[in-house]
Formats: C-alpha cells, sequence, structure tokens
C-alpha cells in the first residue's frame, strides 16, 4: 500500500488533486482509477472529508462516474462522524460536487437518512437531498 504522500502524489499526476495555482493534470476520458480516494481539508491542512470509491470513470476533464461512493466527513477532534455512502455517484471537480439519483444513505451515531437523490459540496459538508427522504433519530449510539 502506497504511503499517504505516495498517494497524494499519484493524486495529483492523476489530475486529480489540484496543482498550485491550476486545475491540475487533465486525465484521460475514459480513464478508470481503480480504489479512488480523495482527501479534503481545510485552509489550515485539517482533513474534513475523504472521499472513496470502489471505482472512478472520468467522464469529462470535470466529471468523474464514481462506484460505491463512501465519503466520511471528520469532526474536529479527527474522527469519522458522518459517512454517506451510495452505489453511483457523480464527483463534478472543479465544483468539488458529488450528485446521484441512484439512492444515498447518510449515518451519524444518532441519525440516519436516505434519499433517492443528493447534491453535496464536499468542501463545504453541506448540501440537498430530494426525493423520497427518510430520517430516523435515534436517542442513544448504536
Amino acid at each position: 500500500m502506497p504511503s499517504p504522500r505516495g498517494f497524494a502524489i499519484c493524486l495529483l499526476a492523476a489530475g486529480l488533486l489540484p496543482a498550485s495555482g491550476a486545475n491540475g493534470p487533465e486525465f484521460p476520458i475514459g480513464s478508470v482509477i481503480q480504489n479512488f480516494a480523495l482527501p479534503q481539508a481545510d485552509a489550515n491542512g485539517k482533513k474534513t472529508a475523504m472521499v472513496h470509491g470502489k471505482r472512478a470513470t472520468v467522464i469529462s476533464p470535470n466529471q468523474l462516474k464514481i462506484e460505491d461512493l463512501k465519503v466520511e466527513l471528520f469532526n474536529s477532534e479527527g474522527a469519522v462522524e458522518t459517512t454517506i455512502t451510495a452505489v453511483r455517484s457523480d464527483f463534478w471537480r472543479k465544483e468539488n460536487r458529488l450528485t446521484t439519483d441512484t439512492g444515498i444513505l447518510v449515518q451519524r451515531p444518532t441519525l440516519m437518512i436516505s434519499s433517492n437523490g443528493i447534491d453535496w459540496n464536499v468542501a463545504d459538508s453541506n448540501g440537498t437531498l430530494y426525493h423520497r427522504v427518510r430520517v430516523v433519530l435515534s436517542n442513544s449510539a448504536p
């Protein structure tokens, strides 16, 4: 398994992480990335989210189609606080946005939300769930 630094360099070379001052090199359309992972950090370099996928396919310079999406959102202590999963989704590089209409599940220790669609801003950790939204609250952690 590559080191975190080596992994980041691979993502940078693949055009999935921006190079300083630019969107990074382009990745050829139709390319497939196995075990896709894209870390997100705040202005201070603290990890805020990790976007994972079993496989990502480059649809256009701006769009990646991700299979078996898993997004982990971290709290201020660096622990995973929220997990978002979907069978398929699209990642829009320039907007740093995830969208899907194939079903989504959002899980926290005392909350579970499911819906048919989502439009999620990865950097801001917020978005809109739509179509058949269901919320289940619990008063105790699982």
